[in-house]
């Protein structure tokens, strides 16, 4: 029997992440990471999900990088500034 064929390799396990590495996928800091759980607000948006494991908090890689492309990218500050005058 293969065991490969049911076990996941490593490559296709979403980790989880603390709040200072979660913090630096989003450019963010421990504090805003913790403060956001409290709020439930990052960045003025609804927070990322977490997963409560014990006294620790995790954050799923691919939640924090679905959070993170909701946020629109820019070539320049103009164009920023344009985006946010159209809201």
């Amino acid at each position: 029997m293969n065991d490969q064929a049911t076990t996941p390799s490593f490559d296709q396990v979403d980790p989880l992440l603390g709040d200072t590495e979660a913090a630096k996928v989003l450019g963010s800091t421990n504090s805003s990471m913790k403060q956001s759980r409290y709020t439930g607000q990052l960045f003025g948006r609804p927070a990322p999900k977490f997963i409560k494991m014990g006294r620790s908090a995790k954050y799923k890689l691919s939640t924090l990088l679905t959070f993170r492309d909701q946020f629109p990218e820019f070539q320049n500050t103009a164009e920023a500034h344009c985006a946010q005058e159209i809201k």
